[in-house]
């Protein structure tokens, strides 16, 4: 489920995040595109609830995706700010999932720290 668009332009947030939540609904406890807030061609959020039963908000853009909340449908300003990017949802979920990663067995290796 790596982010590789031929064209900025060609990358749909909304379709995307509905492709990593049907593809990946085995790799969690809970998955679901977020209900409450807005999503644009340019960005959507994902509700995570990992093997262990935490809760994380994440943003998938065109530059990957991007843990922005602790909470369901939430954008919270200091986990927002947060500088670490995964370039596919098998990366993000072993970052945040020990349990995924010893059971499934992929990379924790984040895409890139964000540069402002």
């Amino acid at each position: 489920m790596a982010l590789v668009q031929s064209d900025e332009n060609d990358f749909h947030a909304l379709r995307e995040a509905q492709r990593m939540v049907d593809s990946c609904q085995d790799f969690a406890d809970h998955l679901i595109v977020a209900e409450f807030l807005p999503h644009c061609r340019g960005v959507a959020y994902i509700n995570i609830r990992t093997l262990e039963q935490v809760i994380y908000c994440v943003q998938l853009s065109s530059v990957g995706y991007r843990i922005v909340s602790y909470n369901f449908d939430d954008v919270a300003d200091e986990v927002a700010n947060c500088d670490t990017v995964y370039a596919s949802a098998h990366q993000l979920l072993a970052g945040i999932s020990p349990l995924y990663g010893e059971k499934y067995g992929f990379g924790r290796e984040p895409l890139r720290k964000r540069k402002e």
